[in-house]
């Protein structure tokens, strides 16, 4: 396939997304009267994005064009301004790249047209058009099964045919847990090396570590990126419960806690990865856990120590909510996040304590005394920036772009995880980028 797939095609539902006004405001002229020898193109250049390119002649001069565009399945309508020649046989470009505050990984689909104006006051919108980003180097086949689909290139049907089990098998087990339903399509692309995975991987971009391997990742809500290198099984289970979660929590006030966000997506793996567990139980063992006010955020140090201490700690304290107070109360401290409640709040309302009483009953059931609170250790930190895939309920950062006016199994290799979350300030707006990533570290 070696190539980007174009689905050019008009979308009645489009209609929908960017409704006509219709005070005041001139015919749309969706017949593209005045408009002649209209040719569009679009064209790949993976990894860095998507050009747009759009050709016509027009009857009047033209005042104005604009690009108006959403990205599937999370990015918000916006329009960019694309580089035009021309008075009245114009020629118009629109480069619409992949950067880090509006990453295009495979899969995401983006719908499109061209809005032109003239002098005249005309306003024509071109036909409505669709395309799918694709990772154009390898020749893709896939593989459906109730609502997933594996993307492959180089993997065996076998392999495939486990992910699709193991995959389904998570969506079903963690809707059931987080108490949401998956009524949307997931797809996961399978690569045959992290190597090959890292041009599609977030995390990379925002912070890249030498000697880190990314195995695993999510940006988007539907879908999952898993490298093959090793416990793929697992390395899928995990980013297809952070998927689940976040259909748990949706809403405008998704505001969860680093330790929920990966203890859950930990709990949703077959068993934890090895030195998550030899982590915790050493500082078990020296009395040394985190604090859990300190797993909030997942800065918590870059160490493989620490980091492995960090999933295996938050993975602890999941566990030991559900099984010393069962999963109905977990789905209600979910319900409790997702009504905007913060950290202690929710907790404080489902369990009746807060961060440091979860933290003393958490040690209580591994052995160890409680931890003095001294006054004001224990007040909330800072709020940190809510973590969410990018453009959730939020208009897309400018590049040249702005918000449409009106729209608003252990071999001894050690095995650490990681989210990592990105901060973009542009223009008097912020945008946040959230990536949950699986790594394995090299020897």
């Amino acid at each position: 396939m070696r190539r980007l797939v174009l689905l050019l095609a008009a979308l009645a539902v489009l209609a929908t997304l960017w409704p006509a006004r219709s005070t005041g405001r001139p015919d749309l002229g969706r017949a593209q009267q005045g408009i002649n020898d209209l040719s569009q193109e679009v064209r790949s250049q993976f990894p860095e994005g998507i050009v747009f390119k759009l050709d016509f002649v027009s009857e009047e001069a033209v005042k104005e064009v604009r690009f108006r565009y959403a990205i599937a399945p999370d990015g918000a309508r916006a329009y960019g301004v694309p580089d035009c020649v021309g008075v009245t046989a114009v020629q118009c470009t629109f480069d619409l790249e992949s950067t880090v505050d509006n990453f295009l990984i495979p899969g995401v689909e983006i719908t499109y047209f061209w809005e032109i104006r003239d002098h005249a006051g005309n306003i024509i919108e071109t036909e409505p058009g669709r395309c799918m980003y694709e990772d154009d180097r390898f020749q893709w086949e896939t593989l459906s099964e109730d609502g997933l689909t594996v993307w492959s290139y180089d993997a065996s049907e076998s392999d495939v045919r486990s992910l699709l089990s193991a995959g389904r098998e998570t969506l079903e087990r963690m809707g059931v847990l987080l108490g949401t339903k998956m009524d949307f399509p997931v797809k996961v692309f399978l690569y045959d090396s992290a190597r090959d995975m890292e041009p599609v991987i977030l995390a990379g971009q925002l912070s890249p570590q030498g000697g880190v391997v990314t195995l695993g990742e999510v940006v988007v809500s539907d879908t999952a990126v898993v490298a093959n290198d090793a416990f793929s099984l697992d390395i899928l289970r995990h980013e297809l419960s952070h998927i689940v979660l976040r259909r748990a929590v949706r809403g405008p006030f998704r505001n969860l806690p680093a330790w929920i966000e990966e203890g859950v997506a930990v709990y949703g793996q077959s068993r934890p990865m090895a030195d998550m567990e030899s982590a915790l139980e050493s500082a078990i063992d020296r009395n040394q856990p985190l604090s859990v006010r300190s797993l909030s955020s997942a800065s918590v140090g870059e160490s493989e120590g620490s980091v492995s201490l960090f999933y295996g700690q938050s993975y602890s304290l999941v566990r030991f909510l559900i099984d010393e107070y069962g999963e109905e109360k977990l789905r209600a401290l979910l319900a409790a996040f997702r009504e905007g409640n913060r950290t202690d709040d929710a907790l404080m309302q489902v369990y009746g304590f807060d961060q440091d009483g979860l933290e003393n009953a958490w040690r209580g059931s591994v052995g160890l005394p409680e931890r003095v609170i001294e006054e004001g250790q224990g007040q909330p930190p800072r709020p940190l920036p809510q973590i969410t895939p990018f453009g959730a309920g939020e208009s897309p950062p400018e590049q040249e772009v702005a918000p449409a006016a009106g729209d608003e199994e252990d071999d001894g290799v050690a095995v650490v995880a990681l989210m990592v979350v990105a901060l973009a300030t542009v223009a008097v707006a912020s945008a946040f980028a959230g990536a949950a990533v699986l790594l394995l570290r090299r020897r």
